[in-house]
């Protein structure tokens, strides 16, 4: 009997992946988000592949003075080689990891809870329009739900007194913040609150594996650390003692932001494009399964405290934070949402009586997050548009025998930025417009005032006005250094 069960729920869970998988990779390049980060990484990933440059730091944060870590672009770099060099490679790295939380949910819910939970809780991850689109950004922070469920498992293994295993997967996952995302460090406070409710004294020799795995995660940090007088330290520092914005919200205010936000992404994880509800509705309902959840005593009151702190650290903390807030800094506390609303569902499901109301609710999150996800319109200035911009680049630029050309940009600021990458992919000499190279605008987004002779999705291309180039002028401005690995480049330091 006990085999049949497994079989079952082991074929539910490969129909859930396969779900997932299909989710995640229809239309690969058509919906890869190809920005800055993205050119960033490849540059990164060149520098460690091509320059032979082991690098202890990836991109520079939106604060001054502080670098994720580079984990999740060494991670890439398998990816890369297999796809020639080609960022689509990165990708692919994405979609294992948004497979992998799939797994890790219905793995870390079944153990905490049933089988059924994880179950659930792995098609809620796997079919979300919010968790899809999330796994298809190659960005590091792109694994905090993965990390969030881990971090949830290691405190219930505290809870069972199983103080060894939990403090080596908390040493990974501490060391793994800073490769992540920052504000992973504000859920650590719930480690000895939950080895306080435990009941059992903290054992030294338990800690032992989990320094070393914290040692091991973090010597890159500790070595970049050391080798610049503790920069990101001190940033660290300024970051939290000075505004970091000049736009000061009241403290009310800041509330109020942020718990927007938080309905926000509750809303864009459950609701795909279910009609009626508003952000703010959305999170009442969440609030009422909790409170029932805590009334029918449903879950181990230990755990519910600190699912309850665990969101209300999020809340207050970036409350008073003085930078502006955006929606992925609260993914930490998504692995929350997911679990109240799996053990809420099973509770229906579980009862002849009101069954079919937890199926139909399951069969409406389906439907509208399979509706919102095949009704997005498609961003025709990423992946494919830029290549095929940089490539026609070329291909115009050897046509005309030009051996290195310039590029000028018609765009607002920021949105020059997330070529670079392809030319040098191109193997293309590309120097400063003022050199007095053949000079190609690309212009983003489109508007009638700009006559462009090549159009690539939301991207357009002006081609230089060829008959003002000589064949002498060219190889003459040519002569000169290649700006394109040369230059400056925005949040990436040698």
């Amino acid at each position: 009997m006990n085999i049949k069960i497994i079989t079952k729920n082991n074929l539910i869970l490969i129909g859930i992946l396969l779900i997932g998988l299909f989710l995640r990779t229809y239309q690969l390049r058509e919906r890869f988000l190809y920005s800055h980060d993205q050119d960033l990484a490849g540059w990164f990933i060149k520098d460690v592949v091509i320059d032979k440059h082991l690098r202890l730091i990836g991109q520079e944060t939106s604060t001054q003075g502080i670098f994720i870590g580079p984990f999740f672009y060494y991670l890439q770099i398998p990816f890369y080689l297999f796809s020639n060099m080609d960022p689509i490679g990165g990708t692919y790295l994405v979609t294992f990891l948004g497979l992998l939380t799939i797994v890790s949910i219905y793995f870390v819910f079944s153990q905490i809870f049933d089988k059924k939970v994880g179950l659930i809780g792995a098609f809620i991850y796997a079919v979300s329009f919010y968790t899809v689109n999330n796994d298809r950004e190659v960005v590091p922070t792109m694994p905090v739900i993965l990390w969030s469920v881990w971090f949830l498992y290691g405190l219930n293994l505290l809870l069972k007194n199983e103080q060894k295993k939990a403090f080596l997967v908390f040493g990974i996952l501490v060391g793994l913040i800073w490769h992540i995302n920052f504000a992973l460090i504000l859920p650590i406070i719930l480690i000895p609150v939950t080895l306080y409710l435990s009941g059992k004294k903290l054992e030294y020799k338990n800690l032992i594996s989990g320094l070393i795995a914290l040692l091991i995660t973090s010597l890159p940090l500790l070595l970049f650390e050391v080798r610049h007088g503790f920069q990101q330290t001190k940033a660290i520092f300024y970051s939290l003692t000075t505004p970091q914005s000049d736009t000061i919200f009241s403290g009310y205010e800041k509330f109020q932001r942020v718990c927007f936000l938080m309905s926000k992404n509750i809303h864009g994880l459950f609701m795909g494009t279910f009609p009626w509800f508003s952000f703010e509705n959305v999170s009442i309902i969440f609030l009422a399964i909790l409170i029932f959840l805590i009334v029918k005593k449903i879950i181990d009151r230990r755990l519910l405290f600190l699912a309850v702190i665990w969101i209300l650290i999020y809340i207050f903390f970036f409350s008073s934070y003085s930078k502006i807030v955006s929606e992925y800094y609260l993914n930490g506390a998504t692995i929350i949402w997911i679990l109240t609303f799996s053990i809420f569902i099973w509770q229906l499901l579980k009862r002849n009586e009101i069954r079919h109301f937890g199926v139909m609710i399951l069969s409406l999150f389906f439907i509208f997050n399979l509706n919102k996800f095949f009704s997005y319109n498609l961003n025709e200035s990423g992946y494919i548009q830029r290549k095929d911009i940089v490539s026609e680049i070329k291909r115009n630029s050897k046509d005309r025998g030009y051996s290195c050309v310039s590029v000028s940009y018609i765009t607002d600021p920021g949105y020059n930025l997330g070529y670079r990458y392809f030319f040098w992919l191109e193997n293309m000499q590309v120097i400063n417009p003022d050199s007095g190279a053949p000079v190609y605008t690309i212009v983003f987004p489109l508007k009638p005032i700009f006559v462009t002779d090549v159009n690539k999705g939301a991207i357009g291309l002006i081609y230089p006005s060829h008959k003002s180039y000589t064949k002498e002028g060219v190889e003459e401005s040519c002569s000169g250094e290649n700006s394109n690995l040369t230059d400056p480049l925005f949040g990436f330091t040698k």
